[in-house]
């Protein structure tokens, strides 16, 4: 930031309201401790504005980003995992419409799924996958 003079914008070398250069570490009385940035100090001198909820530790972080990160990945691979479980059934006859010994690709067992059970049927027992990992 700075001020405009004559056209010109002149960086401030001093504190606001002084003629010389400043004196050492004449920001600490303008904004508190060196961990407290001015932000957090202008709040605090409002009244009351910077005591908001207490900062969440990193250990909880980051198990909640890992299993967020968790749930993600075994959801994008559901279907993949719904067609291995269709094809371990299809050897014991116990899947309708599968037939026994009958080798499919992956593309068309997609598309076999979602036509005869519906888009929702790829991520069955997903649910259950995701809060028991």
């Amino acid at each position: 930031s700075g001020v405009e003079c004559g056209g010109r914008i002149r960086l401030m070398s001093a504190p606001p309201g002084s003629d010389g250069p400043p004196p050492p570490a004449w920001w600490r009385s303008a904004v508190g401790d060196v961990s407290t940035s001015g932000v957090t100090h202008a709040a605090r001198s409002i009244g009351g504005l910077g005591s908001s909820a207490p900062e969440i530790p990193t250990t909880t972080k980051l198990l909640l980003c890992g299993g967020v990160a968790g749930a993600f990945s075994k959801s994008c691979t559901a279907p993949l995992a719904r067609i291995t479980i269709l094809r371990q059934l299809q050897s014991t006859g116990q899947v309708p419409g599968w037939i026994p010994g009958e080798n499919q690709g992956i593309l068309r067992a997609l598309s076999k799924i979602v036509r005869e059970e519906g888009v929702r049927a790829l991520w069955k027992g997903n649910g259950v996958t995701v809060l028991h990992r």
